[in-house]
């Protein structure tokens, strides 16, 4: 059965904007925050949900931008959701470091964390969560150029003419995805655009250049601090 462990939501204050939190299983049981990746929605859980919910209390955020989060009104760096996360588990685990499962940008995102704040921290798992690259110095005009660039025109994401290419578009992207889990999904992983198809819960200028170049040794740096264990 899809969706046999129903989501409970929040809105939840966080820095400069609300962000909405997808919650399965009872607040007595242990935490587990479950993050997502990029162009990504916290729904994306409900399947992992349906198997823990008995066992766990499960966070899971949309992340800035993403889903039904806030977009923010001064575009989208890679920290400021490092910067969200420190403050959803100040919120949401004050008493306890955090057991953090992570997906692509969502595990650069908790690794990024966990090496800046390591006892806060008590177990992560990141899947596919590796990313960055070794940027000369002399790179930078050329990017930044590109950067200036694209501030004079708005992003666009394309226009899907019917929840079913959605549903079709998520099989695109992962075969093992049946129709039925793939339809569930759609319905979270997109919106109507007003004019007469379905476009992605996703602020559009996601898909822009960062002006700031996140660093591969930079990142390793960060990791290296990492004290806690993997999730077993």
């Amino acid at each position: 059965m899809i969706a046999a462990q129903p989501a409970r939501t929040r809105r939840i204050a966080v820095r400069d904007l609300v962000l909405n939190v997808r919650e399965w299983g009872e607040p007595g049981a242990p935490r587990l925050f479950l993050l997502h990746g990029w162009m990504d929605v916290s729904a994306s859980f409900q399947f992992l949900a349906d198997a823990l919910a008995d066992r766990w209390h499960l966070l899971a955020p949309d992340w800035r931008g993403f889903g039904l989060s806030d977009w923010s009104a001064h575009g989208y760096e890679f920290h400021d959701h490092v910067a969200d996360l420190d403050a959803l588990i100040e919120r949401l685990s004050p008493d306890e470091p955090a057991r953090l499962v992570a997906h692509s940008m969502g595990g650069n995102v908790a690794m990024t964390y966990a090496g800046l704040r390591p006892q806060r921290v008590a177990r992560l798992a990141s899947l596919e969560g590796f990313g960055g690259h070794r940027y000369e110095p002399d790179r930078a005009p050329e990017h930044l150029a590109r950067w200036l660039e694209q501030q004079r025109r708005p992003a666009r994401l394309r226009t899907y003419p019917s929840l079913e290419a959605v549903a079709a578009r998520l099989c695109e992207n992962n075969p093992r995805l049946d129709a039925a889990h793939a339809q569930f999904l759609a319905g979270h992983w997109a919106r109507p655009s007003g004019q007469g198809g379905w476009v992605l819960r996703a602020d559009p200028r996601h898909r822009e250049l960062h002006a700031h170049q996140t660093r591969i040794d930079e990142v390793f740096a960060c990791w290296r601090r990492i004290t806690c264990p993997g999730c077993g």
